[in-house]
């Protein structure tokens, strides 16, 4: 299967248009963090670079990526575990 943005965008953003989600790619790279796969990964650091991931990553908001992905990523990147962003309720 040939991967693209728009393919990924599809796949990994449902919920809206693939042009709606390449506007603006880092939910798509969230969603890839979270739950991708492999090549769909390197797939993604071939059309936006590591860099974008790791971006991404650092601006998650609350809920946008599990506990096990976000130590994950942050061990993967080198970066100090921040801690999760919770959301809280008032």
């Amino acid at each position: 299967m040939k991967r693209t943005p728009e393919s990924l965008a599809a796949a990994y953003v449902w919920w809206q248009t693939p042009e709606e989600s390449l506007r603006d790619p880092a939910p798509v790279l969230r969603q890839i963090l979270k739950m991708g796969t492999p090549p769909d990964y390197e797939a993604a650091c071939q059309f936006w670079g590591e860099d974008a991931f790791k971006r991404a990553l650092v601006a998650a908001q609350p809920g946008a990526i599990d506990e096990r992905s976000w130590l994950f990523w942050h061990r993967c990147y080198g970066f100090d575990p921040e801690p999760l962003p919770r959301r809280t309720f008032l």
